[in-house]
């Protein structure tokens, strides 16, 4: 007989296999699953470990996931584990590979423990490729070395080299880039024909700024001229398509004082500031479609661009049409698009 019932309760033999293993029977050892992760980090205090490494090694032990940080947790407030992860502002998150564990020396003081934890989660970091800081103080750290190698070098370093360098969105370089400004007093911004941002060390002479400077002008004519044309070249392509297939369109043309400016580029007034442009913005077609006496005609307003189009582009363009005082006008709910 291996159980008996008494009062409709039923009671069973002792069995290891009834034993509740958050106690400490048998199948643990006779430990706590708290015991077994804090023996394991004591007995390998020269060690920092990721928490899914720490879950590994003691797999054998019944110790799942949670369980590691639960405790872990426990022994970090009573000051014998050092838990490290990515240090945000108001907050610590875990790397890619969880929380960072190392057992802290409580028979050494204080402050030393502390250092020699910290060296040993350097060390997991180090082998791992995974930075101690989070992604903006990473990218600042690398727009500075970016810029004084620049500089080493008697180069300035232009924002698209440090975005590619670091391989982000537009925002978070511009986000980086105000940010180690401000952090960094040394490094300097220098724009370019009002237009192009590049960066560079105070330790630069200024002799050889003023000569990389000139050099970087004359880049910028040629590259830009270059693809200025490609940019002409898009128009004009549009341009044929629409004259080609679209009937009733008539193109907008416009007297320019620079000679040789294309008479259907298009010159807008706007009466707020957009970027860089304060009074004018200028547009690469405007065409109208008439659909028949007595329908309003519809009208087009083209924006040509050469590479990458990104959704900040597109902003921009609708903003330059909203504030013209060709095609936007006052509502009630604010400035609108006709």
């Amino acid at each position: 007989m291996s159980s008996v019932t008494f009062e409709g309760q039923q009671y069973v033999f002792y069995d290891e296999k009834y034993l509740d293993k958050r106690g400490g029977g048998s199948s643990l050892n006779g430990k706590s699953k708290a015991k077994l992760i804090k023996e394991f980090l004591e007995e390998n205090n020269n060690q920092a470990f990721f928490s899914k490494d720490l879950t590994t090694a003691l797999k054998n032990q019944d110790i799942k996931p949670s369980d590691i940080m639960t405790n872990t947790r426990r022994l970090e407030k009573k000051g014998l584990v050092y838990v490290r992860g990515y240090r945000l502002h108001d907050k610590q998150t875990p790397f890619k590979d969880d929380y960072i564990l190392t057992w802290i020396d409580d028979k050494t003081p204080r402050d030393k423990a502390i250092e020699h934890a910290i060296k040993k989660t350097n060390t997991l970091l180090e082998k791992s490729a995974f930075s101690a800081t989070n992604p903006t103080i990473e990218r600042i750290h690398q727009i500075r070395d970016t810029i004084v190698e620049a500089t080493k070098l008697q180069d300035l370093a232009s924002f698209e080299y440090i975005q590619n360098k670091m391989g982000c969105t537009i925002h978070k370089t511009k986000t980086a880039i105000a940010r180690a400004l401000q952090l960094y007093p040394d490094l300097r911004e220098i724009k370019l024909f009002d237009t192009f941002n590049y960066y560079y060390h105070t330790s630069m002479s200024k002799v050889n700024l003023g000569a990389t400077v000139a050099f970087k002008k004359n880049y910028l004519r040629k590259m830009k001229g270059e693809q200025n044309r490609l940019g002409h070249n898009w128009e004009a392509t549009v341009e044929w398509f629409v004259d080609k297939f679209t009937e009733g369109a008539t193109f907008q043309t416009q007297r320019h004082r620079t000679k040789g400016m294309d008479p259907r580029r298009i010159t807008l007034h706007i009466v707020k500031s957009v970027g860089a442009r304060k009074n004018s913005a200028e547009v690469n077609r405007v065409w109208s479609v008439s659909m028949g006496l007595l329908v309003e005609p519809v009208i087009y307003v083209l924006e040509c661009k050469w590479g990458l189009i990104t959704k900040a582009m597109v902003d921009d363009f609708l903003e330059v049409t909203k504030w013209s005082v060709e095609f936007g006008v006052d509502m009630f709910g604010g400035r609108q698009i006709k």
